[in-house]
């Protein structure tokens, strides 16, 4: 079995990927969310105030799962 580590971003971390909640899990999302479709599956997901802040640093924003699948180094293979 492989594992991910998922751990808070350092303030020199350069690059990665930053999860967007799915809508399908958080139906209802916070007030200064934006829903949005994730730029790599085109899933609804919610847009945090903060991705920017994270983007400006080579981070890509994608929907949890995709966050998961590029992390995982396995891009849309053998997951539902």
């Amino acid at each position: 079995m492989d594992c991910i580590k998922v751990r808070p971003r350092a303030a020199t971390d350069r690059g990665g990927y930053f999860c967007m909640p799915l809508k399908k899990n958080v139906p209802e999302g916070r007030p200064e969310w934006t829903l949005v479709h994730c730029p790599e599956c085109g899933a609804e997901c919610w847009r945090d105030p903060m991705c920017g802040q994270v983007e400006a640093t080579g981070a890509k924003a994608l929907c949890t799962m995709c966050a998961l699948r590029k992390g995982a180094g396995k891009e849309r293979t053998g997951y539902a």
